[in-house]
């Protein structure tokens, strides 16, 4: 008996001095899947400006709200029922009702990173695509890792959002009527892996100039502001030493690509990847 204790403490010493060692972020998590809790999750409109998605699971209800005017995302975990806990274990805050705002670094449809910010302490954890967390993740967020992160994959999914380098981008068709009335020329535009058309921030005539030049797509007002920006990029790089530019339209979108609108092409440089300068119907 004395033998198989030693070598049970000899185990713990081990651990401990490995853990000691080893950097705080270094615990690991697979990437949860949100096909695994899909089924479990209830998306609805709570009203005309916030979207809600809610479940169920082992004593605690997961709630994520969009607020569609203020893209603000909202999570909140609170018990079912008051849980009794082993005594020996600090674990009063599973009582709690925890509420996050969350900050989408990025989510392309697929792949998601986030950070929750703990309303009351302020901490931040991060969520998503992040390949390690720190050791205190486990004790401050010991509910379903996998259900917290698929519900931010299922209220940006149904709010029809993406997020690129801290920027919210819509789907293009929801858009169309408010760029037709905005007082801004250009925005930014991102094709999706599923060719999805999505428009972001407003920018001005020079900053759509510079992404087209560096190979981004822009989304345009009108029909003739495409063209007075596709005719200027195309000019700019004439001069600086590809004589051979040149553009042409799409006057209608792509047979295998659905969701795009009509668009112009430009042709400056074989090797850079072909720029969209998209416009409503």
């Amino acid at each position: 008996m004395k033998n198989k204790m030693k070598r049970i403490l000899a185990i713990i010493v081990c651990i401990s001095f490995i853990l000691t060692f080893l950097p705080i972020n270094s615990v690991s998590f697979a990437k949860p899947r949100y096909d695994v809790w899909k089924d479990k999750i209830k998306i609805y409109d709570a009203d005309k400006k916030i979207k809600r998605a809610e479940a169920e699971y082992e004593g605690y209800k997961y709630i994520a709200t969009f607020d569609k005017d203020t893209n603000e995302i909202k999570l909140k975990v609170k018990p079912l029922n008051t849980k009794k806990f082993d005594k020996s274990l600090d674990n009063s805050s599973l009582n709690e009702e925890k509420n996050f705002s969350v900050k989408v670094e990025y989510f392309d449809g697929e792949n998601l990173k986030a950070k929750l910010i703990d309303e009351k302490t302020k901490e931040e954890y991060n969520i998503g695509d992040s390949d390690t967390v720190s050791a205190q993740y486990v004790i401050a967020l010991p509910w379903a890792l996998g259900l917290l992160e698929s519900l931010l994959y299922a209220i940006l999914g149904a709010a029809g959002i993406i997020v690129v380098g801290g920027a919210t981008y819509y789907l293009a068709e929801t858009l169309v009527d408010k760029i037709r009335n905005s007082s801004y020329d250009y925005f930014l535009a991102y094709i999706s892996d599923d060719k999805k058309l999505y428009v972001g921030p407003a920018v001005d005539f020079s900053t759509a100039k510079a992404v087209v030049l560096d190979g981004g797509d822009i989304f345009a007002k009108s029909r003739n502001l495409a063209e007075l920006l596709v005719r200027e990029v195309v000019f700019y790089v004439s001069i600086h030493g590809f004589p051979q530019a040149y553009y042409y339209e799409h006057k209608t979108p792509h047979k295998d690509d659905p969701n795009y609108f009509p668009h112009f092409h430009v042709f400056f440089n074989e090797i850079r990847k072909r720029p969209h300068i998209f416009y409503p119907y």
